[in-house]
């Protein structure tokens, strides 16, 4: 009876936990202020109010992720082919360690490209919960394209050109406000913290079961 008591409490904690919206195409990307390194090294906030009239890039990666490493390259491709003045990219980095993701980013960063050393905040708001996914976003705040996994440059360019045709005159002027030099945190949690409570929860119980189980026996 413990035990059906037991599991019914391990359902209600996952079942309360709070169920993420997958970014779809067609919709709206929520509002959002970010601290933001560029590619020039320097920090800046961008605004999600920002934005408005720019074709925007959103990148979520982590440096340990294969997928990830045989992207970027394609990415930097697919922006130096098709990208236009006034488009920028916002590259969040979900590996744990903000050093190692910041070193991969500078690897391929092109003028208009910004880091974001990620605590998951960001992820949330989208519904992230894989690894790479690439958002192409119009002027308007329309998410025209999603990728999740390898797509390849060409794909991206396709995206990057239907925003462009409802993205409007940008400008070439950054979006960023400028902000005093920040040190990038060497490590995050490698998971969300409600994930990662609920992990413990279950350790918890898992243990306690099999001591009562060893104890009947």
């Amino acid at each position: 009876m413990r035990l059906h008591v037991i599991l019914l409490l391990i359902l209600i904690v996952f079942t309360s936990i709070e169920v993420l919206a997958e970014p779809k195409e067609g919709s709206k990307i929520p509002e959002f202020t970010l601290t933001v390194v560029g590619a020039d090294g320097k920090n800046c906030t961008i605004k999600s109010s920002s934005l408005t009239g720019r074709t925007v890039l959103i990148v979520f990666y982590a440096y340990w992720c294969p997928h990830c490493n045989k992207e970027l390259p394609e990415l930097a491709a697919a922006w130096n082919q098709c990208s236009r003045g006034g488009d920028i990219a916002i590259l969040a980095g979900l590996g744990g360690n903000s050093t190692r993701d910041y070193d991969l980013f500078k690897k391929y960063a092109a003028n208009g490209w910004y880091f974001l050393s990620e605590n998951y905040t960001f992820a949330k708001l989208f519904g992230i919960e894989y690894i790479p996914v690439v958002l192409v976003v119009d002027g308007n705040g329309i998410i025209k394209q999603v990728n999740v996994g390898e797509a390849g440059r060409g794909k991206y360019c396709i995206g990057m050109n239907l925003a462009h045709s409802t993205s409007g005159q940008s400008g070439t002027n950054t979006p960023c406000e400028q902000q005093p030099q920040q040190q990038l945190q060497s490590w995050q949690l490698p998971i969300p913290v409600e994930i990662a409570v609920v992990l413990v929860i279950i350790a918890f119980v898992i243990i306690a079961v099999l001591i009562r189980m060893k104890g009947k026996s």
